[in-house]
């Protein structure tokens, strides 16, 4: 990708979900997120916004309204070959249109075809819209997911879960 369009996917995660990475354990580290955006093995779905159907194609002048990041790694319990979704993010005029049940498909769809059975993805508790979502298009609770964890001060649990989907 280019700087731009790494810029305005950065955009869209810290407009959609700075919020939930502050309240979170893990914080809001925006260089360490910047350098996770760039690492080499990180791969891009973009939606851009055209104006009209002769519009279609690649054009750099448009912007970046949405995006799913994945990189093909290997994870879990044990590990295994997985293609991991870093992000899903789509800008609030684009919710609701089906884009994002879309790219989750295509993700999906290029894990078959590189014969990856397991796609995965850590959800923030916190954003239950995006937990819904999981949920609802077949992902579950990963084994490697943490669990609760019991301390001299009472019941500690994750603010986020590991979720995954066999294809």
């Amino acid at each position: 990708l280019y700087d731009r369009e790494i810029s305005e996917c950065y955009d869209l995660v810290s407009i959609t979900s700075q919020a939930d990475y502050e309240a979170s354990v893990q914080g809001w580290h925006p260089t360490r997120k910047q350098r996770e955006m760039k690492d080499k093995d990180m791969r891009y779905l973009l939606v851009r916004t055209v104006s009209s159907k002769e519009d279609v194609g690649i054009d750099l002048d448009t912007t970046v309204d949405g995006f799913l990041s994945f990189m093909l790694t290997h994870d879990s319990t044990p590990a295994v070959p997985v293609l991991y979704i870093y992000e899903l993010h789509l800008a609030g005029q684009l919710r609701k249109l089906g884009l994002g049940s879309h790219l989750l498909s295509l993700a999906e769809n290029i894990a078959e075809r590189v014969g990856v059975k397991k796609v995965m993805l850590t959800c923030f508790l916190s954003n239950t819209k995006a937990h819904t979502f999981y949920l609802k298009h077949g992902y579950a609770k990963d084994v490697s997911s943490p669990d609760d964890r019991r301390t001299r001060n009472g019941i500690s649990k994750p603010d986020y879960v590991i979720m995954s989907k066999t294809v």
